[in-house]
């Protein structure tokens, strides 16, 4: 296991806190309702703000920039150092709970920003003589990478206090019902709010603000921390570049490192501009709407079953498995999408297979990295997954829009980066048990 010497001496706060009665399912549930207001950032906050930079004309470079390559700046920037501080933190809220105090307000704040931005820009422009069009980018812009580190800091602190508090044989289930928890957000966002946003983009946005930041603070209220002693903590200003150092240093841990980022460059592409995409084929935003509410709500028929394989069998082969069946489909859809029928009958199938296999994949770093600095070891995978993704998502706007906004260009980068995915894991499986013991420390 990826062990430190600076917590010797002290007790981890590992997954031991809940039993399996009725104070653990209060518990479960109170994470649960965290998570629905994180769930906002990728069901709710991401396609209206991808509707607003559509209608302010922002190309498919400025798209990319916005929406995936700032966020995995700040990632790469913000999250390595969270996770260091956050599994060092000893305060009376515990570990988690006092980033999360932070980050639900500032994240509700910015995307109210957001919703006043439609007003806000045309004074300003007025006041200072400048295009209209560029102020609404540029405050777009200031106040999305607000929202970004809010939610990111929410996101690993609640994977953090899972990690803390969550028994690991329940880990595969409980993902599950995470997966629900998001699901049913993006059904009910998709199937009321999303065709909204063409006339309405400012309330939905204001709603999303509150939905955001109120169950967060719920959750930290209601969720007791397990307690830690102090022990020892070396060069605790930074992350010391010898702990980097020794995790690239094991080809487990590198082969991870791999498989996350080949996941995520299958998909990002494709849900990075999916609106475009319906749009190029005259696919409307209801119908839109629609066939995502039906592909979560197929992802929700089968998420407790997948993970109830994954608490069986073991992440890597179930994320495996997915993953393949994923590539056959990606490749299908590259090849045979070629008009408003065809992309709704791919994308239903891609929202429900993807959804597979995030939930399939939600406990691997789990499975892989250890309980008590896991923030950190999660981290620096993060940390080295975006800095290549940084270089992805730089480059995929400006591809698109060299390539005539041919969109199915997305769909091949998914097929060949899900087989190389695949490819990955059938290696680092044979490093792990068939119940995803955390990966070795070489001798």
């Amino acid at each position: 296991m990826l062990a430190s010497a600076d917590t010797a001496g002290a007790r981890p706060a590992g997954p031991l806190v809940l039993g399996l009665g009725a104070g653990a399912a209060v518990t479960l549930g109170w994470l649960l309702v965290g998570d629905l207001g994180i769930a906002i950032r990728d069901r709710a906050a991401q396609p209206t703000a991808l509707e607003m930079l559509r209608q302010a004309g922002a190309s498919d470079t400025a798209t990319s920039l916005l929406l995936a390559t700032v966020p995995a700046v700040i990632s790469v920037l913000l999250v390595p150092w969270l996770g260091y501080r956050s599994d060092r933190c000893r305060s009376r809220h515990g570990r988690r709970r006092p980033f999360l105090f932070v980050a639900a307000p500032l994240g509700s704040l910015a995307l109210l920003g957001l919703a006043v931005t439609p007003v806000l820009a045309p004074a300003l422009a007025a006041a200072g003589g400048i295009e209209t069009r560029a102020c609404t980018l540029a405050l777009f812009c200031l106040f999305w990478t607000l929202f970004e580190c809010a939610a990111l800091t929410a996101m690993a602190m609640f994977t953090g206090l899972v990690s803390d508090v969550v028994p690991r044989a329940l880990l595969g289930r409980f993902f599950a019902a995470v997966r629900i928890v998001g699901l049913s957000v993006g059904i009910g966002f998709n199937g009321w709010l999303f065709a909204l946003t063409e006339r309405h983009l400012a309330s939905v946005l204001a709603c999303a603000a509150f939905a955001f930041a109120l169950p967060v603070l719920a959750m930290c209220l209601m969720v007791r921390e397990p307690r830690t002693t102090s022990g020892p903590v070396a060069n605790a200003q930074a992350m010391p570049r010898e702990r980097v150092r020794q995790c690239m240093a094991h080809p487990s841990f590198l082969l991870a490192v791999a498989v996350f980022l080949l996941a995520g460059v299958t998909f990002a592409p494709f849900n990075t501009f999916y609106q475009y995409y319906a749009h190029a084929h005259g696919v409307p935003k209801a119908t839109l709407g629609a066939l995502t509410a039906a592909g979560y709500a197929i992802s929700i028929a089968s998420a407790f079953v997948v993970g109830w394989l994954v608490d069986r069998r073991g992440a890597v082969r179930v994320s495996g498995a997915v993953m393949l069946l994923y590539c056959a489909i990606a490749a299908a859809g590259w090849l045979l999408v070629d008009g408003a029928t065809s992309f709704k009958v791919f994308y239903l199938v891609h929202v429900a297979l993807s959804g597979a296999y995030f939930t399939a994949a939600s406990s691997l770093p789990m499975a892989l990295f250890p309980a008590a600095q896991f923030v950190q070891f999660n981290a620096t995978k993060d940390m080295l997954v975006v800095l290549a993704t940084i270089v992805v998502t730089a480059v995929q706007g400006p591809l698109l829009d060299l390539a005539g906004h041919d969109y199915r260009l997305t769909l091949l980068s998914a097929a060949i980066c899900s087989l190389l995915c695949v490819a990955c894991m059938a290696r680092l499986h044979p490093t792990v048990s068939p119940s995803d013991q955390p990966i070795k420390a070489a001798p």
